[in-house]
C-alpha cells in the first residue's frame, strides 16, 4: 500500500520550517537529519560544503541553545517528477530572522536576518512506498545577512 504523500512544496515548507522554528538546538539537529540525506551534494554561495558543514551552519546561526528563529518563505515553486510526489525539485526564497550577525561596518554583533535562495532536488530514500522517506539529495543556496538597521 502506498503512503499518501504531501506535495513537494508542502513537504519542503514543513521540513524547512522545522529546522528554524525548533525550540532548541537538539530539536533543530533532529529536523536537519530529517531534511537532508547523508550523502547530500551541496553548495552555498558557490562553495561546495559537506553534510557536516550544513549541520554546523544551520545550528551555529542560533544565538542560544534554546529558542526558535523566525522563518518564512517569500516564494516557493515545487515540481514533482511524477504524480506520487516521491521525487521532485524545488526552488524558493526565504527569510530567517532572530539572528545575531556582525555589522558590515563595525563588526559588532547586532540583530539581523538572512535572505536565502535555494534550488533543491528531493528523492525518496526507500523503495517502500508505504513510508515517506523523502530527503534533500542536492542543494544549491545563495545567502546573505543583513542588519535590521538596513
Amino acid at each position: 500500500m502506498s503512503a499518501e504523500l504531501s506535495s513537494i512544496t508542502e513537504w519542503a515548507d514543513k521540513r524547512t520550517a522545522a529546522v528554524y522554528t525548533a525550540k532548541s538546538k537538539t530539536l533543530a539537529k533532529l529536523a536537519v537529519e530529517e531534511l537532508f540525506a547523508p550523502h547530500v551534494k551541496a553548495s552555498i554561495n558557490g562553495r561546495k560544503i559537506s553534510r557536516e558543514e550544513i549541520d554546523q551552519l544551520l545550528l551555529d546561526m542560533r544565538p542560544t541553545e534554546e529558542g526558535a528563529l523566525g522563518f518564512y518563505w517569500t516564494d516557493l515553486v515545487g515540481a514533482p517528477r511524477d504524480p506520487s510526489h516521491r521525487d521532485g525539485s524545488l526552488s524558493g526564497m526565504y527569510v530567517i530572522s532572530g539572528l545575531q550577525i556582525p555589522h558590515p561596518e563595525t563588526g559588532k554583533l547586532v540583530p539581523g536576518f538572512r535572505r536565502k535562495g535555494v534550488a533543491i532536488i528531493i528523492e525518496s530514500q526507500s523503495e517502500d512506498s508505504a513510508i515517506d522517506s523523502r530527503k534533500i539529495v542536492e542543494f544549491v543556496s545563495v545567502a546573505n545577512n543583513y542588519p535590521l538597521d538596513q
